[in-house]
């Protein structure tokens, strides 16, 4: 089977975050198996230095009303064989951001959006490799759905290719006007199937609408949307698709996340005998935070984006009470809210031996972190599936989560009678459910017999692709189904 994935960034050639990631790693589990797999992505700012070749093809991104002269260039997946196709066109994206500048998002997103989906389209004729499957990502990518409708639709005979929509975060839909609609170039009508809400342009919608399988990035978040209050707007459309929805559990790039051999840390990590190799990085991210060298003091690592989302305004509101009553001491590396950035700017300037902060990112510094903590800290109101808690088991540290998403589906609460937890889980967002979990961990720190016990359980926890990538298989197999039972 051929499969062409349609997303707005690609790890390592460009990314933001998760979905990035995601689309960087599942190709390569996916041709493991014996799929044909590959990648168009916008040429973005970022891609410039990138070696590749070009196809030496141009075509119109744009509409009949509304031209953008385009071609593709070619280079790969990182060392694999995958192909990644990379659509040049300076005027749409050759900019600061993905998304946004420091001036907010781009108004003319929706015209960058249905220029990738023509770009999708325009492969087969262009490379003479047909997919059978288009896997479109998030709502910058969503619409290629609607458009691969519209062109079987207008042929008028047995579709002999499908769609799939995978939701990455539903928070993030994608807004326009009408008139952006319009500049599509697909059938008014097409207006009322999926891309009208409440008489704006959404991106997102339209996928769910247009598209033969739609999946999340876990189980538990697949259901939680379709949930009034928990599905941003969009639950009826979900509850409405429900048939056709699941969730599939993102993994890992387990080659680049190895603690035997990451060259950013100061000691590696012995999944077997970890002990030794976790004091070691502790010691060094420490002193690398200039924090107190103490023995019996656990570690909180937070590697995280500070925002509403991620919970961490709960951490804020106990941090004096934690302060007083243990001998924790906490790492920070994020940026986002700038009221939450200079809370914890502030909390540094006043603990300096307990509390470090780092604003901004940095891989290497949060590769560190996940190595050199006890416990991870993650108590976010949502998470589709979220990743750093799987890097955090990974590397050693206990993640400490709100029972939520992909949190739920991939971390085991620890009790005395659940031998195999591998974390600790509340569930409610409240500062004192979190306040409460934390000391339970900080009992358990005590005990380091019992503390080994769950830092194994950690470690060994699964994260591969493997399974993920059969899943998307059967998805694929299924979203085709449709083909046979045509009618024309």
């Amino acid at each position: 089977m051929k499969v062409l994935f349609v997303s707005p960034e690609v790890s390592p050639l460009v990314r933001t975050g998760g979905l990035g990631d995601v689309v960087g790693s599942l190709p390569l589990a996916l041709k493991k198996i014996g799929l044909d797999v590959r990648v168009i992505c916008p040429m973005h700012r970022e891609c410039n230095n990138l070696a590749y070749r070009s196809l030496n093809k141009s075509f119109n991104l744009g509409s009949a009303t509304k031209p953008y002269e385009g071609n593709l260039v070619e280079t790969s997946l990182g060392e694999s064989e995958v192909p990644v196709y990379l659509i040049k066109n300076s005027f749409l994206y050759d900019r600061p951001g993905i998304y946004s500048d420091e001036n907010g998002n781009y108004e003319d997103n929706p015209e960058r959006v249905f220029a990738l989906c023509r770009a999708a389209l325009k492969v087969e004729d262009i490379t003479n490799w047909k997919p059978d499957v288009f896997h479109a990502h998030d709502w910058m990518a969503a619409p290629t759905c609607a458009f691969l409708n519209a062109k079987l639709q207008s042929r008028k005979q047995r579709p002999d290719q499908a769609s799939v929509l995978t939701i990455h975060n539903l928070e993030h839909q994608g807004s326009g006007t009408y008139d952006h609609f319009k500049i599509s170039g697909l059938p008014l009508d097409y207006w009322n199937l999926g891309f009208d809400r409440f008489g704006s342009l959404n991106l997102l919608k339209s996928g769910i609408q247009h598209a033969d399988k739609i999946t999340t990035v876990s189980p538990t978040y697949s259901r939680e949307i379709r949930q009034d209050g928990l599905g941003h707007g969009l639950e009826g459309s979900l509850q409405y698709r429900g048939a056709d929805l699941l969730g599939i559990l993102n993994g890992i790039d387990e080659k680049s996340w190895n603690p035997m051999k990451d060259s950013s840390l100061p000691a590696l990590i012995n999944p077997e005998f970890p002990k030794e190799g976790k004091i070691s990085c502790k010691n060094s991210l420490l002193k690398e935070m200039n924090l107190v060298k103490t023995k019996k003091s656990p570690l909180f690592g937070i590697v995280s984006r500070l925002c509403k989302q991620k919970g961490l305004d709960l951490l804020l509101k106990i941090f004096p009470i934690l302060l007083r009553n243990s001998n924790a001491q906490f790492v920070l590396l994020g940026s986002g809210s700038e009221e939450q950035e200079v809370c914890f700017m502030k909390l540094a300037q006043q603990h300096p031996q307990r509390f470090a902060a780092f604003i901004g990112f940095n891989d290497r510094l949060a590769r560190r972190i996940f190595a050199g903590s006890d416990f991870f800290l993650m108590p976010s109101r949502y998470e589709p599936c979220g990743l750093a808690q799987q890097y955090a088991m990974r590397y050693g540290s206990i993640p400490i989560a709100r029972r939520t998403g992909g949190l739920a589906d991939t971390i085991k609460d620890f009790n005395d009678s659940k031998p195999v937890g591998n974390g600790f889980l509340f569930d409610d967002p409240d500062p004192h459910q979190l306040l409460k979990v934390i000391h339970k961990a900080l009992e358990i720190f005590k005990n380091d017999d019992l503390f080994q016990k769950v830092r194994k359980n950690a470690l060994s926890s699964p994260c591969s692709w493997e399974n993920a990538a059969k899943q998307y298989a059967q998805v694929y197999n299924w979203s085709m189904e449709k083909n046979l039972n045509f009618k024309s």
